[in-house]
C-alpha cells in the first residue's frame, strides 16, 4: 500500500511540475509572440498618410532620377514615396525675389506621392532665372503697409526643400533666405 501512496504522490508531483514548467514557457511564448506580431501588423500597415511621408522624408536618403521628362527623387528606403517637380505654371515676382541679378522667377508645384497618388502639392519657387529652387515663402505683416518673408525651418516645405532644393552659390537655404531677406524660424 506504502508504494501505491508513494506512486500516486510522485505522478502527482511530476504532473505538477510538468505543468508549471509547460505553462511558464506557454506565458513566455505568447508574450515573444505576440510581440513579433505588433511588430509584422506595423511593418505590414499601410503607409500612405502625410505623416507616414515625413517620417520617411526625415529617416531616408533620396535618389533624384529623370523619369519621362520629369526630375523625380525616389526615397531609398522605400521607392513608394517619391517628390516629383511639376511644369511651370506662372511667372512670379515679389519683393524678396528681385534682389537676385536675373529677375526672372516662375512656380512650379511640387508632388508629394505614395504609390504614384499625390498625397500633397507644394508651391515652389525657381528664383535668379531657374539657379535657385526654394519653397514659397510664408508672410506675415509687420506694419500696416509692410509684410515680412519667412520660412520656418520645421516645416514640410523646408524639409522637402532639403531633398530637392537648388541654391546656386548660396549652399543652403539659409544662405538663400540671407541674401533674399527671408527670416528663417525655428
Amino acid at each position: 500500500m506504502e508504494s501505491v501512496i508513494t506512486f500516486i504522490a510522485g505522478a502527482a508531483i511530476g504532473g505538477l511540475l510538468s505543468w508549471l514548467i509547460t505553462h511558464s514557457y506557454y506565458v513566455k511564448g505568447s508574450r515573444e509572440q505576440r510581440a513579433q506580431l505588433d511588430e509584422l501588423s506595423r511593418k505590414l500597415k499601410p503607409k500612405n498618410t502625410l505623416a507616414d511621408f515625413e517620417r520617411v522624408l526625415a529617416e531616408s536618403a533620396w535618389t533624384k532620377e529623370v523619369v519621362d521628362d520629369t526630375e523625380v527623387w525616389i526615397a531609398d528606403a522605400d521607392n513608394t514615396f517619391q517628390i516629383s517637380r511639376g511644369e511651370r505654371t506662372r511667372d512670379f515676382r515679389e519683393r524678396w525675389t528681385d534682389v537676385h541679378p536675373d529677375p526672372n522667377s516662375a512656380i512650379y508645384p511640387v508632388y508629394l506621392k505614395i504609390n504614384n497618388n499625390i498625397i500633397k502639392e507644394l508651391p515652389f519657387i525657381a528664383v535668379d532665372g531657374g539657379r535657385i529652387f526654394v519653397p514659397m515663402p510664408e508672410i506675415r505683416p509687420i506694419s500696416e503697409k509692410q509684410v515680412e518673408y519667412f520660412w520656418n525651418m520645421n516645416s514640410l516645405e523646408v524639409k522637402v526643400c532639403r531633398v530637392i532644393g537648388s541654391y546656386y552659390i548660396y549652399e543652403d537655404i539659409r544662405g538663400v533666405a540671407k541674401r533674399s531677406r527671408i527670416v528663417l524660424v525655428e
